[in-house]
C-alpha cells in the first residue's frame, strides 16, 4: 500500500499508510496523521490517494504546503516527489507489492458506505432502523442540508455520519468555498446551512452575512474550530441561529447533530405572540430553552417595554428601562398584563446573565411571591395600627409673657 514517509532528520521513520479516503495532516491530535512539529499548523493539509498519485490540499496553513518546493493551494504529488509542510519534508512511496484485484462486489461498493473505523476519528455503527430506511429512501421526505468547510476530509466524514444519524432523512450538500456554497443555494432548496469560519477568499462570517441578506428565511448555524468570543458575537450578530465548536469525537458529533436536527425541525416556525394573561412568560421561556431555540422575547405593556435574549436554550441577556441582567429579567416576569412577541434572534449588545434558565425561573417565582406578600401585608398593617390624630400644636407665648399653664378641662 502507498504511504507518506517523513524524511526530515528529526522525524525520520514517521509514516502513514494511505487508503482511498481523505487524510488530514497536522499538529493537533484530531488529525488522521499527526506530526508534532512547531512549523506545522494544527490542521495543515489533507491528502487523498488517487491511483498512484496523491491529491494534496492546503488548509490555510500558517507556513504553507509545498510540492517540489512550489507553494500550492491544491496539487498532485507523484511517487518519489517531495511534499513539504512548513519545515517537515515527506515523500510519497508507492506500494511495494501490487494490491490484489478487487472482487466485483468490492468494485461496486456503494459510495455512501462509511469509511472504516481506522481511517476516521468518528466511528458510528449503523442501526437496523437506518439500514431499513436506506431501502425506503425514495419515499422519505428529506431535509436538504448544506455544509461549508475548507476540509474535504471533514465534509466527507461528517456528512456521512449525519446521514446515518438522521436515518437518511438528510440530503447532504457540501462546498469548500463561498462561491460554490452560493451556487448550491441557487440550485437546491436548502433547509439549513452550516458554515465554517475558515474558508478561503470570502470567510464564513462574510458568507453568513451574504446568505442572510439573500435568503432571509434560511436557518444558518456556524460550526468552527476557532470558537472565540469575538467570532461568536460576530456570527450571532450577522444572523446565525447557532454557534457551535467543531466536534472532535463521536459523542461530540452526536451532540452537534441533535442541535442541528432540532434547529431543522424548527426551521419553518414563525414568530408568535400572545397576551400575558393567557400565556405565562415562564411557560414560553421554558419552551424556548428546552427546545434549545435562539430567539428574542419582546415583552411590553402600557408602561414598559423590554427584551429577553435566549441563545441555544440559554438566557443570556435581559433589558427593560434602565435595568439589565437578572434584575431586568425578574422585572419583566413580574408583569401581570401586557403582551409578548417571539422574534428572530440577534446577538445582544452584551451578555449580562450567566445563571441557568431553571434557576432564573425559580428565582423569578420567589421574587414575585415576596412582592405579593408585601402588597397584602401593607393594608393589614394599616388596619391593625390606625393612624392617631396629631397632638395639639404647641402654643408659643408672646415675648415677655409666660405661656399659659395647661390645666385639665373642667366641666361647666
Amino acid at each position: 500500500m502507498a504511504k507518506l514517509v517523513v524524511v526530515s532528520p528529526v522525524l525520520t521513520g514517521l509514516s502513514h499508510e494511505l487508503g482511498g479516503n481523505w487524510v488530514t495532516i497536522g499538529r493537533a491530535d484530531v488529525n488522521t496523521f499527526q506530526i508534532v512539529e512547531s512549523s506545522i499548523s494544527g490542521r495543515h493539509c489533507e491528502v487523498r490517494l488517487q491511483g498512484d498519485e496523491l491529491l494534496v490540499r492546503d488548509l490555510l496553513s500558517t507556513n504553507g504546503t509545498f510540492v517540489q518546493d512550489h507553494k500550492i493551494a491544491e496539487a498532485v504529488l507523484k511517487p518519489g516527489q517531495t511534499l513539504r509542510l512548513g519545515n517537515v519534508e515527506l515523500r510519497l512511496e508507492a506500494s511495494a507489492t501490487p494490491a490484489s484485484p478487487s472482487t466485483p462486489a468490492e468494485a461496486k461498493a456503494p459510495a455512501t458506505t462509511l469509511p472504516p473505523a481506522a481511517s476516521t476519528p468518528f466511528p458510528v455503527q449503523k442501526t437496523a432502523a437506518s439500514a431499513k430506511n436506506e431501502t425506503d429512501s425514495d419515499t422519505i421526505k428529506k431535509h436538504h442540508v448544506l455544509f461549508v468547510d475548507d476540509s474535504l476530509a471533514f465534509l466527507e466524514i461528517f456528512g456521512k455520519l449525519c446521514s446515518v444519524l438522521s436515518d437518511n432523512k438528510w440530503e447532504i450538500h457540501s462546498a469548500t468555498t463561498a462561491d460554490r456554497a452560493l451556487a448550491v443555494l441557487r440550485e437546491s432548496p436548502i433547509d439549513l446551512a452550516v458554515l465554517d469560519i475558515g474558508i478561503p477568499v470570502v470567510d464564513g462570517i462574510q458568507l453568513l452575512g451574504i446568505i442572510n441578506q439573500r435568503y432571509p428565511g434560511l436557518k444558518i448555524a456556524v460550526m468552527t474550530g476557532n470558537a472565540t468570543e469575538a467570532n461568536r458575537a460576530a456570527c450571532l450578530s450577522n444572523g446565525a441561529e447557532l454557534f457551535i465548536e467543531k466536534p472532535v469525537s463521536s459523542d461530540g458529533i452526536t451532540v452537534v447533530f441533535n442541535l442541528l436536527n432540532d434547529l431543522m425541525s424548527w426551521a419553518h416556525r414563525e414568530g408568535f405572540s400572545g397576551a400575558l394573561r393567557q400565556v405565562g412568560m415562564q411557560e414560553v421561556i421554558q419552551m424556548e430553552c428546552i427546545g434549545r431555540h435562539s430567539s428574542i422575547l419582546e415583552i411590553r405593556n402600557r408602561e414598559l417595554r423590554g427584551r429577553i435574549y435566549i441563545e441555544a436554550g440559554a438566557v443570556t441577556h435581559a433589558a427593560v428601562g434602565t435595568l439589565v441582567g437578572e434584575h431586568a429579567f425578574y422585572r419583566l416576569l413580574s408583569l401581570k398584563g401586557g403582551e409578548f412577541h417571539v422574534k428572530p434572534f440577534k446577538a445582544p449588545p452584551q451578555r449580562t446573565i450567566q445563571e441557568r434558565w431553571e434557576f432564573l425561573l425559580m428565582e423569578a417565582a420567589r421574587v414575585c411571591d415576596e412582592e405579593t406578600v408585601l402588597i397584602r401585608k401593607k393594608p393589614a398593617e394599616t388596619t391593625a395600627n390606625p393612624s392617631t390624630p396629631d397632638p395639639a400644636p404647641r402654643v408659643n407665648a408672646p415675648a415677655g409673657k409666660p405661656a399659659p399653664a395647661e390645666t385639665p378641662s373642667q366641666s361647666a
